[in-house]
């Protein structure tokens, strides 16, 4: 299976940029508008329980996205959950019983000025977000 990167360099681990990028959703990100594009391009006509798989160009758009400092400075709070929207977006019909968008490294949250908070549900081992803890960061 091909391994995802952050093409940007700015995230060691291109699950976590996801994570990331999750939490722009809802916060008008300066990608807003190439998303909805992408989204009814590929999102939308993906075939529902065919064993497709990932949506290969959703995951290269997210690969290659550069989030800008201003996207950068809106995150407050993060949320580690098998149910964060952006996993609609790459495979909508996934069913979160395999480990395709675990966490295995937060390098990069230093670039997260604003972040306070996070929240783990799942998608990572608790012990991946000590460097977070070890710089003031609440982890519930």
């Amino acid at each position: 299976m091909k391994r995802y990167i952050d093409k940007t360099r700015l995230f060691d681990d291109f699950n976590f940029k996801l994570i990331v990028i999750n939490s722009l959703l809802e916060q008008n990100p300066s990608f807003e508008a190439e998303l909805e594009k992408n989204k009814e391009l590929y999102t939308d006509k993906y075939e529902w329980y065919s064993n497709a798989g990932p949506i290969e160009e959703m995951l290269e758009f997210f690969e290659e996205l550069s989030l800008t400092q201003q996207d950068l400075d809106k995150i407050t709070d993060l949320y580690f959950d098998g149910g964060n929207d952006i996993y609609g977006l790459i495979i909508p019909d996934w069913d979160g019983e395999d480990d395709f968008f675990d966490v295995h490294s937060v390098q990069g949250f230093e670039n997260l000025p604003n972040l306070e908070t996070v929240e783990l549900i799942s998608m990572c081992d608790e012990e991946v977000l000590e460097p977070m803890r070890a710089k003031g960061i609440s982890i519930e």
